[in-house]
This record gives C-alpha cells, structure tokens and sequence, in this order.
C-alpha cells in the first residue's frame, strides 16, 4: 500500500475535510484519506500512486480545492508514520526501560535480557487490553484466525498474557510459556499479513480500546520479535 502526503488547499471548515474525505475514499484504489484542516494536509492511503493532477480531477466534481506537491514529503510521511503510532512506540519504550533496569540489577546475560523483555512486553499489553476485555476481544477477532472462530479465546487472551509475562518475569515454566507464545502470536501475524495484503484498514487491537492505531506491519514485526525469541529459548532447552 502507498503513502503519500500532499497539500490540499481551499478548504474553509470541517464540512470540507468530511467531503474531500468521502469523495476521495469513493475511489476504489485509495482505501483511507486522512485530512487535517490546520496544516491543509492530506495523507493518501492507496493501492496506486496518484498524480497530482488526478487528484484535482478527482474533486474538482465537489468544490474549488487545489492539491499540490509537499516539498517536505519524506518528512512529513516520516513524521506522521511516528505520530499515528505513537502509542506503540512509548509502550516499547517502557518494555525496553523495565527490561534494561531488570538486566542491569539481576543476571547480566542475553538469555535474561531477552527474558525480561518478553516478560514486560506481555504484561504492559495485556493491562492495556484488560481495560475492556470485550471491546479488545472484538477487534481482535477482525484479524485473529482463532478468536474469529472461537470469540471465547479473545476474551481470555488478556489474561493469558499476564501469566505468560509472570511466567517469563519469574523464569516459572519458560518453555510452555516459549510454546504457548508461538501458539497464540504466528496464527495472529499470519492474519495480519492477510488484512495488509488485502489493503483492508482497521485498527490494532494489541493497545486494547485505549488508542485506535491502524493495524500495520510494525505489529506483525513485534510479533515476529517474540517468536524469535521464542524459538531460540525453546531449542536451547532442547541443547
């Protein structure tokens, strides 16, 4: 999927951003537009890059608007990339700040590193998920093969996560925890890689119902982490 940032000038109020907004998400190759009146910013989300003179085209059936180039295009994608997932990005960061006050206090190793990490990431998450297990369990099922045919699963996956992560915190049981992590997370990036191929735009449920962040590669990466990880714990168990 592209995405691409122009500048789109001629709007006056929030009725043209919804009307710019619904003409152009009409369009079968553009799946999302996210326009903001203060910056006259539009971000374009599609299956094609658009000249800028389609674009115009496209809308000037609705109004007297202009689209123009972003001369600080790259930037700005970079920037609005940050934003959008900003949320992620701080539960990272405090994932990787707990585990680094737990390596640099206990076992200075990787294996326990990498231990703590999984232990803090699965806990951080499943607090933000268990603020409304329903709501979670919902969206979660727009994507997860297994709570899509069992919806029970996505209730109870929160709580999950908070065992596994006492589990990894307090070295209790590590490879069921190391199975059941493969277990829950490959069947879930799978259908995550399926929805991103589809173009299909809906929201990450791994924040719960707190923040709508759209469902992007950067889960399928946390996830592919933590199957790594998972991996090698398991076949060093096995040595």
């Amino acid at each position: 999927m592209n995405n691409n940032i122009f500048r789109i000038d001629g709007m006056t109020c929030d009725g043209c951003v919804s009307t710019i907004k619904t003409k152009l998400e009409l369009e079968n190759d553009i799946s999302k537009a996210n326009i903001t009146l203060d910056d006259s910013r539009l971000e374009l989300f599609s299956d094609r890059n658009y000249e800028i003179s389609e674009l115009n085209k496209i809308l000037s059936s609705v109004g007297d608007y202009n689209v123009s180039n972003n001369s600080k295009n790259e930037k700005n994608i970079i920037m609005s990339y940050f934003s959008t997932y900003k949320p992620i990005f701080i539960t990272l960061g405090l994932v990787l700040l707990l585990t680094a006050i737990s390596f640099y206090n206990t076992e200075n190793t990787m294996d326990g590193f990498l231990r703590f990490f999984m232990g803090y990431f699965f806990i951080i998450f499943s607090f933000l998920k268990l603020q409304n297990v329903k709501q979670f369990a919902i969206s979660f099922s727009n994507y997860d093969p297994i709570t899509k045919r069992f919806f029970k699963f996505g209730i109870i996956y929160p709580f999950l996560e908070l065992i596994l992560g006492i589990f990894f915190l307090t070295a209790t049981l590590l490879l069921f925890s190391n199975i059941v992590t493969l277990f829950i997370l490959i069947p879930q990036s799978i259908g995550i890689f399926k929805k991103l191929k589809n173009n299909q735009a809906i929201d990450c449920a791994c924040l719960g119902s707190s923040f709508n962040v759209p469902l992007s590669n950067l889960t399928i990466i946390e996830n592919s982490s933590m199957c790594l990880m998972a991996i090698y714990f398991i076949s060093v168990s096995m040595i």
